[in-house]
């Protein structure tokens, strides 16, 4: 019997109930709660919020939304926000928070295949999702986002950074369970017909630990990670 498509594709699958980083049940709980984690959120919003710039009147697609971290705020101010992903049970917990404020829309696919016509959106986004998958796929998925961009639009991509603390991503990534991403890798991925006009980083390695405790203090000190050589330092790379 031949396969369907979906089940060609690589897959991460995040359930209610599975076990560890993929368990839904208690994935919010895991990344968001309690001040550490709170802090490097807020880091993280702001080195994407930095590069995607205003969505007022614009188009926006978060591809692997997951819970809806960015999705959910992005509907605020965009013209359409759709929140594409592949776990239902993931949709399901976004989706109940759209409740009292300005809902997008989610759809329910793989990365891989997305059912929109060419040119949809002015601004593609994926958050912490690529680096989950093969160096090939992460290719396929932003050949995926390239083409449902307008020319001129924003396509920005959170990485994994291999390269973060001078040697600390690597050894994480030989003999961890990290997937960082080198910058030739990155390019790769990137591919073709489009240019990189800005990179970002964000959370300084191990010290963020500390820098939490302070972050009136801290917040702001982090944004030198916008520039070189310190972007090329951070745990995410944007």
């Amino acid at each position: 019997m031949k396969s369907s498509p979906s089940e060609e594709l690589e897959q991460v699958k995040y359930r209610i109930g599975k076990s560890g980083y993929q368990n839904v049940e208690t994935y919010d709980a895991i990344r968001y709660s309690g001040p550490a984690n709170e802090y490097k959120q807020t880091v993280m919003a702001n080195a994407y919020k930095k590069l995607i710039g205003s969505l007022r009147g614009k188009r926006v697609l978060d591809v692997g939304c997951g819970t809806g971290r960015g999705v959910v705020e992005f509907a605020q101010t965009a013209e359409l926000a759709i929140g594409a992903d592949a776990s239902r049970d993931m949709l399901a917990v976004a989706v109940r928070k759209t409740k009292g404020a300005p809902q997008p829309a989610f759809v329910h696919t793989y990365a891989q295949h997305l059912p929109f016509s060419d040119a949809s959106f002015d601004v593609v986004i994926t958050l912490n999702f690529i680096h989950l998958f093969r160096l090939e796929s992460q290719r396929q998925m932003v050949a995926e986002m390239k083409r449902v961009l307008r020319p001129g639009g924003t396509l920005l991509v959170e990485f994994d950074n291999a390269l973060h603390g001078l040697g600390l991503g690597m050894y994480k990534r030989w003999f961890g369970d990290e997937r960082g991403s080198l910058p030739g890798e990155i390019r790769h991925v990137i591919g073709e017909g489009c240019r990189i006009i800005a990179v970002c980083g964000a959370v300084f390695p191990v010290v963020w630990r500390i820098l939490h405790h302070f972050p009136r203090v801290s917040v702001p000190l982090e944004k030198i990670a916008y520039f070189p050589p310190f972007n090329r330092l951070s745990h995410r790379i944007y």
